[in-house]
């Protein structure tokens, strides 16, 4: 199996990226709108680069947990090595900031494929899985938060909203399961040009979703998802700090959460704008943070986010497929039925 299984892009890609940055563009302006410029300016003194590293830290801990993760889910369709599941998701960090429509997916997909021979599909397939489990944490976080915080009521439409589509993500991934030879057989005897290629991208893609991990695996993938979130809630606390917000735990537990929902939006690269949106919502929404120290502490929290990430990424990616020695996707995959 080939990387043309992976989805091509067309114009209706394009038209869905230029809203999403127009998009994009209108949430920074109301939220430039709302700020005054001295103070906004002056708020970002108290970002020192020895207050950054701590940040910088999490953020580190952050990647190293996923790829703990996604190895942990890769292990039943293949044994893959850490450094190649880590390289993956750094360069999939990067094309989240730089490329919409969450190419990063591809991208990432593409690249371990690459490196471990794996069909691309199937590959896609398994972060289909990493992506419902994040949502599956993060909406059981944010279901929790809802029921024993006194939340806005803009937060708990959020967490019916996360509700609604993780249950869309599973119910989906049900049916693909469970049908899979019904749509196989119809995609075959269709008259679509493309319908032995959907069918043979199906195949792979279920192969993916049928490695769901279990005993020793379940438990790196449970490291794993607490790793990220620990480091992710630390992430925040820190930052407070730095600028000086005193406010309850809950706080830098629900910009976790808003950090999920906001880099869900697959049009926009990096979140930027809904990021801002959310994260400085949260900070007046629940500290009564003035929204010019609100917009300071989320542009500062994301460009630690992004830059650092972004620049290894884009080093690593460059290495990676410059090189003429990554092995090329396997022809097929044996299934995990053969395996257990």
């Amino acid at each position: 199996m080939s990387d043309a299984l992976l989805p091509q892009l067309g114009r209706r890609h394009l038209v869905q990226g230029l809203l999403g940055v127009s998009g994009a563009a209108a949430l920074l302006f109301v939220c430039l709108y709302r700020t005054e410029p001295a103070h906004l300016i002056k708020s970002f003194g108290a970002l020192t680069l020895s207050a950054a590293l701590p940040a910088l830290l999490c953020e580190i801990s952050v990647q190293l947990s996923k790829a703990l993760k996604w190895q942990a889910i890769l292990s039943r369709v293949k044994k893959v090595r850490y450094s190649s599941t880590l390289s993956a998701v750094v360069v999939g960090a990067a094309s989240t900031h730089l490329l919409p429509l969450r190419l990063d997916e591809i991208v990432r997909s593409a690249l371990l494929a690459r490196r471990e021979g794996i069909a691309p599909g199937t590959v896609l397939g398994t972060v289909a899985i990493d992506r419902i489990i994040e949502l599956l944490v993060a909406g059981t976080v944010l279901l929790a938060a809802a029921l024993v915080l006194d939340l806005p009521g803009w937060m708990v439409t959020c967490c019916w909203i996360l509700g609604a589509i993780l249950g869309v993500a599973v119910l989906a991934a049900v049916v693909l399961l469970k049908s899979e030879k019904t749509i196989v057989h119809w995609l075959h005897s269709s008259r679509f040009p493309v319908g032995p290629w959907l069918a043979r991208g199906l195949s792979s893609v279920n192969l993916g979703l049928r490695s769901l991990p279990q005993g020793r695996a379940m438990l790196f993938v449970i490291a794993g998802a607490a790793g990220e979130w620990t480091a992710t809630i630390l992430f925040y606390l820190w930052m407070l700090h730095v600028f000086g917000i005193v406010c309850g735990g809950e706080v830098p537990l629900i910009m976790a959460i808003g950090n999920s929902v906001a880099y869900m939006v697959p049009n926009v690269p990096g979140a930027l704008g809904m990021y801002e949106g959310v994260q400085s919502g949260i900070l007046e929404g629940l500290a009564a943070v003035e929204p010019s120290k609100a917009l300071a502490v989320a542009f500062a929290s994301h460009a630690i986010l992004m830059i650092p990430v972004t620049v290894t990424g884009l080093v690593i990616g460059i290495w990676e497929f410059r090189s003429t020695n990554g092995q090329q996707p396997a022809a097929s995959s044996h299934s995990v039925a053969e395996k257990d």
